[in-house]
């Protein structure tokens, strides 16, 4: 179906949303009016009546989807979140590029979605702070505009999401920051130093966005007054600490126009249901929070309605507004999780919906390197777009709407998570990080080793069969599954290799022994060619400083094989001995010598999958 915008504004926009299953020609004439959200067919043209403007374009991917209503009939989508929002992760090393934040919003646009939020620890320009985003490539206060700007093209909010209390690991390794902080990554609450700082950020917030709303962070600072706060001030209670902190960072946003910030709730919430309190709340302490702040309950991890109904009902005992953030899983590695993140986010609607909160935030966070590409999660995008106007189900509809908005049929873009399934189950709650700590478990330690059985290879052949007939299937996205490709064919030959060396070293088996050693070498070809496949997918999608970390993980990783390689060859031609193999592993999950083969692991810090040993 082909659109005759007849709002010369709207039009233009809408030229641009040719890749997300739009297109303008003159099939039939769309007009544009506020008003309740209707989409209506006179049998003239469409008239298209909403509240927001994002909801016009929506609506044309409505009518792309499934057709023009019947006359007399006219459709009336109930839409059951005041704001929608996708927050992107802008501080685990992917930076996005310009072009890649404008293709998001294009997508977010057709999906519906109020809100783009850039979660910016380090990652953005503050004048009097040249440390703060040094060799990070922030994003400039003259990007940030033109995003925004961007943004409002097409009716959605550019919404900052900063930190003012912990998260600034980075800062810390700047001698020049090191005065601002308590402990760890949390700043020293109290401090004027540290106030002038913030003021600095949530300023040049104000200076950036035009939006007047604002996420202040303030979450999983747990050691909060145990480190220099102890020393100058005694110790008082985390609460107390946190309570006097958001008063005064408050006072900032208000100085500068931003009226109702939102917080991360886990601080504060985990707190108030501490043993201390029990269930009775004493009122000093629910009304300790500014009544304009509103509590963002954050939670991924449980695929039961129940569950977040729960505790949604809990953050009841604060008056607050409360707000909802679920999870499209892209922060275990090179690989995302939509089979998880789809009933995962689903639940937790539903849950939403029961206690009439409004605000649903689909986070995409990039835990511990952003190796994830945001698009690798379109399937997770598009169902939260549609289960904000009631429609939970992944049917025929769900999945005409997707082959419309990617170019790809569902199933077919379905195998990008394949690199996560280490069984044939079809087993929802069977989610891990397989796709990275199998890359990175070293060959020789094999710290991970006990987590999984012998003959996952063949899995993994399966599963690169799989994505490689995908990839000829995936159009524009081929690049995204090129990726995973390369990925699975170097797990064909590394998931379960340190089980294969340990037992044939044990055995004496020089036959397997320089068999291994044959795949070994293969092996280094393949993470060559992954390594390609993944730096030409960052290059497209990111700024280049960020990479040199996969540099070095995955040169480590060579190096490793390499040196692997090189004892084998000892061993077999002189009889040296490999240290390595010949210690005897325990579980990794702490149960001693009865070993945990674990479908549900989800390590996904790279310095805990690769060794034990002092890496600091």
């Amino acid at each position: 179906m082909k659109f005759n915008i007849l709002s010369e504004e709207l039009r233009e926009a809408a030229g641009e949303l040719a890749l997300c299953g739009i297109e303008l020609g003159n099939e039939v004439a769309v007009e544009f009016r506020e008003g309740p959200f209707r989409i209506e067919y006179n049998g003239e043209r469409v008239v298209i009546s909403a509240p927001k403007k994002v909801q016009f374009f929506y609506a044309l991917k409505l009518l792309a989807d499934e057709g023009l209503p019947k006359q007399g009939a006219p459709l009336t989508p109930e839409c059951h979140f005041d704001d929608l929002t996708y927050m992107l992760d802008c501080s685990r090393n992917a930076v996005p590029k310009m072009s890649t934040l404008k293709e998001l919003i294009r997508h977010l646009a057709v999906l519906g979605y109020d809100s783009l939020g850039l979660y910016m620890e380090d990652t953005f320009t503050v004048e009097k702070y040249p440390y703060f985003g040094y060799l990070r490539t922030p994003l400039t206060g003259e990007e940030i505009r033109e995003a925004d700007g961007y943004c409002k093209r097409f009716g959605i909010e550019l919404v900052p999401y900063i930190q003012t209390l912990a998260h600034f690991g980075t800062l810390t390794r700047h001698y020049a920051m090191g005065h601002l902080f308590d402990t760890g990554d949390i700043l020293l609450v109290g401090d004027e130093e540290v106030y002038r700082f913030l003021e600095a950020l949530i300023a040049a917030c104000a200076k950036y966005f035009t939006s007047r709303n604002i996420n202040i962070g303030m979450d999983e600072a747990y050691m909060l007054g145990r480190g220099r706060y102890l020393d100058l001030n005694g110790y008082e209670s985390r609460f107390d600490i946190m309570a006097k902190h958001l008063k005064k960072v408050v006072e900032l946003c208000e100085k500068y126009g931003f009226r109702a910030p939102m917080m991360w709730s886990d601080m504060f919430f985990s707190q108030a249901m501490s043993a201390q309190y029990g269930d009775d709340l004493p009122p000093c302490v629910a009304e300790s929070l500014p009544a304009n702040v509103e509590l963002i309950y954050w939670d991924y991890c449980s695929t039961d309605e129940k569950h977040y109904d729960a505790m949604m009902k809990k953050h009841r005992v604060f008056k607050n507004r409360i707000g909802f953030a679920g999870g499209a899983w892209k922060w275990l590695g090179f690989t995302p999780d939509n089979r998880y993140s789809l009933v995962s986010c689903g639940e937790a609607a539903k849950a939403c919906l029961e206690n009439k909160i409004r605000r649903f935030i689909v986070t995409g966070w990039g835990d511990n390197g952003a190796e994830c590409s945001v698009f690798a999660t379109l399937p997770a995008l598009l169902y939260c777009s549609r289960f904000n106007y009631g429609n939970f189900a992944v049917n025929a509809a769900y999945k005409r709407s997707f082959l419309h908005l990617t170019g790809v049929k569902y199933d077919d873009f379905m195998t990008i998570d394949l690199c996560n399934r280490v069984t044939q189950n079809d087993d929802v709650e069977e989610k891990n990080s397989a796709n990275k700590y199998l890359l990175f478990n070293d060959v020789l330690l094999g710290t991970l080793d006990t987590t999984i059985p012998e003959g996952l290879g063949e899995l993994y052949a399966s599963h690169a069969r799989r994505l490689l007939l995908a990839e000829k299937k995936a159009g524009r996205w081929a690049y995204l599954f090129e990726t995973q490709y390369r990925l699975a064919r170097v797990l064909t030959l590394k998931a379960d290799m340190g089980i294969k060396l340990r037992k044939a070293y044990a055995a004496g088996d020089r036959d397997r022994l320089a068999l291994y050693y044959g795949d070994l070498k293969e092996l280094l070809r393949r993470i060559e060619a992954l390594y390609t496949a993944f730096s030409a997918q960052w290059e497209r999608e990111n700024r280049a400083n960020g990479f040199d970390v996969q540099d070095i993980r995955i040169g480590a990783l060579k190096q490793r094989i390499a040196a692997a390689m090189r004892k084998i060859a000892a061993h077999l031609s002189e009889g040296v001995p490999i240290p390595e193999l010949g210690e005897e592993l325990l579980d990794h999950m702490g149960h001693g010598n009865a070993f945990e083969i674990d479908p549900d692991q989800c390590e996904w810090r790279w310095r805990r999958m690769t060794s034990v040993n002092v890496n600091e």
